[in-house]
């Protein structure tokens, strides 16, 4: 009778241990403004509710891949660090697996300073001309962002262009109208005219836009809220609604709209906040 009650026993413990196995894996603890926090969550049965907290914004998570080798489910989250953020900063992952009790991480996240130069662009009048049409441009842009959908991507994410870094992602600017621009929301790769550009990651055309002052203009949604856009192109060779992979050539580089040169701006928004490119072009 004694084994028999020790043997239920053990076998209570042995179901009621968290059996799913799941983890929180982070990329970085310390990140500059303008970066990207990865999160992944790995568990050996569906987790079937999500989210990371940070900076008063709840960010959802997104189902990754099944691994039948290691038999685990993973999960992703890119979570955005804004432009202007400094100092040690909160972020709480969360997630309810399909069997068992919903569990609540707690990661403290070092927000430094990105080194930011001023520079005067001289556009020879443009911004004076097609500056006009910025606003009704970005409210199309931003528009085109709304749809949050699966992870298409994978990382690393391809550079669209080969070529030198021209200007870098939060660089300050000035115009040579006098007035004082924004940060730079991108990178600025310069090429020849007519160098094909190849779309940096899989996922779905969702704007493809001859535009006066960004010039003509492609936006790919890769899901999971991680959207990429290449403007200033000579020639767009995709549309709106059609699927492309990682490497497909989408156009080519121009100097169209307000443009001090070939180049390709290339810009990738996280739930439309403007993050560093150069983040996307690890392993994780």
């Amino acid at each position: 009778m004694r084994l028999k009650a020790v043997l239920l026993v053990s076998i209570f413990l042995l179901f009621a241990a968290p059996l799913y196995c799941a983890y929180v894996m982070l990329d970085t603890n310390t990140v500059k403004e303008g970066g990207v926090v990865k999160v992944k969550i790995g568990s050996k049965i569906p987790v079937k509710a999500s989210e990371v907290e940070f900076m008063n914004k709840k960010y959802p998570v997104f189902f990754r891949r099944y691994d039948p080798v290691s038999r685990e489910y993973g999960y992703i989250s890119v979570v955005p660090v804004p432009l202007d953020a400094v100092g040690r900063k909160k972020m709480q992952i969360r997630y309810l697996p399909q069997k068992g009790s919903s569990v609540e991480k707690t990661e403290y996240i070092n927000i430094r300073p990105l080194r930011s130069e001023e520079s005067l662009i001289q556009t020879g009048g443009k911004v004076f001309t097609l500056g006009k049409y910025l606003k009704e441009e970005n409210i199309l842009i931003a528009k085109s962002q709304e749809e949050i959908t699966p992870v298409k991507y994978d990382f690393p994410f391809l550079r669209p262009v080969p070529g030198r870094l021209s200007s870098p992602f939060g660089k300050k600017r000035v115009y040579d109208d006098g007035s004082v621009g924004w940060r730079h929301k991108g990178m600025d790769l310069a090429s020849p005219i007519g160098t094909e550009i190849k779309a940096a990651n899989t996922g779905t055309v969702a704007l493809a836009e001859d535009m006066k002052a960004h010039g003509n203009t492609v936006v790919i949604n890769h899901g999971g809220g991680v959207y990429s856009l290449y403007q200033h192109m000579q020639e767009i060779y995709v549309k709106k609604g059609i699927v492309v992979k990682k490497g497909d050539i989408i156009g080519t580089v121009g100097s169209t709209g307000i443009s001090t040169g070939p180049h390709l701006h290339w810009q990738i928004n996280v739930f439309k906040e403007p993050v560093n490119p150069g983040d996307f072009m690890t392993e994780f």
